[in-house]
């Protein structure tokens, strides 16, 4: 039998601080850009705003989330497209001691939706960006949209990664087996800045804070999740409010902060090796 997961030093949680840092190809944007949401654009138009709005994020949002993470570790996941765009501001985040996780080369890339040799040809491009600017190869990996194929797996394993992002099926990490070996399964945060903040600051922030409570007074050991987009999350309120939630982490002396590849080194050593 596995061994009962446990964190380090019997603290009650582990907090999971997921940043995303991303960009669309060329002729593709968000479906969730203010602008294209709300008045939608013919086919073939190139969407200026919604270009904008999204290069925010590395323009201006992913600084200021930066100072707001302080001594915080978090796990940053950033595309392919980004590196080769603006390798400084990934070099940034690297230099601030934050986790860099594969993101795909671009949030349009899904690898739901590439056949098997152009999903290994994917991951391979974006992990090959990510180790020129940061000298370091992620070990990390979550699909846009958290939407693997049933090739990606095995994959991500085959590469050398040692956990994904891209399953939302159960509360606590769990071992997958793959061909090439464990993968450690992380599930994706139920809540985001994206999904969430429509009900306005004050109630994302009061959400997180409530969820935090919840997992403190549960039973177990339980993950905390805060999933922050820099072109959304990154603007002067919201960034508010993650500081607000953060501040609450740190006041919490039950809460281990830590980043995706801490949890997953964590797991292996506890359950990779029973049976």
């Amino acid at each position: 039998m596995k061994a009962e997961l446990a964190w380090p030093g019997g603290r009650k949680v582990v907090a999971l601080v997921t940043v995303a840092l991303e960009l669309w190809s060329p002729g593709h944007r968000p479906a969730y850009a203010p602008m294209a949401a709300a008045w939608p654009l013919p086919s073939g138009i190139d969407d200026t705003h919604s270009s904008s709005w999204v290069n925010y994020g590395v323009t201006t949002g992913i600084w200021r989330l930066l100072d707001v993470l302080g001594d915080l570790p978090a796990t940053v996941g950033v595309n392919g497209l980004v590196a080769e765009r603006h390798p400084e501001t990934v070099m940034a985040v690297h230099e601030a001691g934050h986790e860099i996780a594969a993101h795909s080369w671009a949030q349009d890339v899904v690898p739901a939706q590439l056949g098997l040799d152009a999903e290994r040809a994917n991951i391979g491009r974006c992990t090959d960006a990510l180790r020129r600017v940061t000298g370091v190869r992620p070990t990390g990996w979550m699909s846009p949209r958290a939407t693997g194929s049933r090739h990606t797996d095995d994959l991500l394993a085959e590469a050398g990664y040692r956990w994904t992002g891209d399953h939302g099926d159960h509360d606590l990490p769990r071992l997958l087996s793959t061909a090439h070996g464990p993968l450690v399964s992380l599930m994706h945060g139920d809540h985001s800045d994206v999904r969430d903040a429509a009900s306005g600051p004050y109630a994302y922030r009061d959400l997180h804070r409530e969820l935090l409570a919840q997992l403190l007074a549960a039973p177990g050991p339980g993950v905390f999740h805060l999933t922050v987009h820099a072109h959304v999350g990154g603007r002067p309120l919201l960034a508010g409010m993650v500081g607000q939630i953060l501040d609450h982490l740190r006041e919490s002396g039950d809460v281990w902060v830590a980043t995706h590849t801490q949890v997953a080194a964590h797991v292996l050593t506890h359950q990779g090796n029973t049976s």
